[in-house]
């Protein structure tokens, strides 16, 4: 009897320990805004008229923390590409842009932004995608 009782109240810590897991983690914050890496038109529509590096100042200030890559050439910014082109400048570039242009910014890390723009992207890549 004693064992039954004890596995029952281990089976019932287990059981909300793993529904308290799923509630409160980083998953229950992405669910409620999107992905921490993509930014949506829908998310920046109440900074519609602001410039896009505001907007990700706002929304997503971690893409544009200080991840500066040290090499033989100096230190880089991460980099900023639209419409699948590297712009030169950095994040400033942003300020060209309205949020009301853009259907989608997405941040790739240092390994994804070298794999598919090449290594002078080691800092990383705020990636653009301009309406039509």
């Amino acid at each position: 009897m004693r064992v039954r009782e004890r596995r029952r109240r281990v089976l019932t810590v287990v059981a909300v320990a793993t529904v308290l897991s799923g509630c409160g983690g980083v998953g229950a914050a992405r669910t409620s805004r999107g992905s921490a890496d993509v930014l949506t038109a829908e998310e920046m529509e109440p900074l519609a008229g602001r410039d896009l590096l505001t907007v990700i100042e706002r929304l997503r200030p971690r893409w544009l923390q200080s991840r500066l890559a040290q090499t033989t050439e100096g230190v880089h910014p991460v980099s900023v590409v639209v419409n699948g082109l590297r712009q030169d400048g950095g994040p400033e570039v942003l300020k060209q842009y309205m949020a009301t242009d853009v259907q989608e910014v997405r941040f790739l890390n240092s390994r994804d932004a070298t794999t598919s723009y090449g290594l002078q992207m080691m800092s990383g890549a705020i990636v653009v995608t301009l309406k039509r």
